[in-house]
């Protein structure tokens, strides 16, 4: 069988059960052959860091100066 209409014609000679066992197993060795063929660009990117959440974590509620502000004041006067 080199066809796809040699396989198709195979499978309707097949019991229904057994059919339906082949389709289980190729639908999973196409899900699996999926994931190795998938490339970084067609994943999902990672996301960024919660940086605010990390500065509450560590300082909690505490106010921090902007310290590029304050250079930039600095350097004027």
């Amino acid at each position: 069988m080199s066809t796809v209409t040699e396989i198709r014609d195979a499978l309707k000679q097949l019991p229904v059960q057994e059919a339906q066992n082949i389709a289980k197993w190729l639908q999973n060795y196409l899900e699996h052959q999926g994931d190795t063929w998938t490339t970084s660009a067609s994943q999902t990117p990672l996301g960024l860091p919660d940086y605010a959440a990390r500065r509450r974590t560590i300082f909690g509620d505490k106010l921090l100066p902007n310290m590029v502000l304050l250079g930039r004041e600095q350097e004027r006067g």
